[in-house]
């Protein structure tokens, strides 16, 4: 296997590549973040109806907050990257 290519770029656009890496996986994280809403709206009809019972519930929300650290803890990461990103942005601009 061969090593892959990596374009020569100035710092400039080494920069903007990271802010759009940072953008897609905002996009990513949103469209994670939905599904789950979309769940706990699906749940909480369930709930209104009455096809849901308290323990049942009390489950899901136990594995809704167990789902949720990873965007979490992804979008600390991510508020790190980008302040880096900008600091040495500033840097360069002087």
């Amino acid at each position: 296997m061969s090593m892959p290519e990596i374009p020569e770029r100035t710092q400039e656009e080494s920069l903007t590549d990271l802010l759009e890496s940072i953008a897609l996986e905002e996009t990513a994280l949103a469209h994670f973040v939905n599904a789950e809403a979309e769940k706990i709206q699906a749940v909480a009809k369930m709930m209104e109806e009455g096809t849901m019972d308290p323990t049942e519930v009390l489950e899901f929300q136990r594995s809704v907050s167990k789902i949720m650290r990873t965007p979490i803890k992804k979008e600390m990461l991510l508020q790190f990257k980008l302040e880096d990103v900008l600091e040495t942005k500033r840097e360069i601009e002087g």
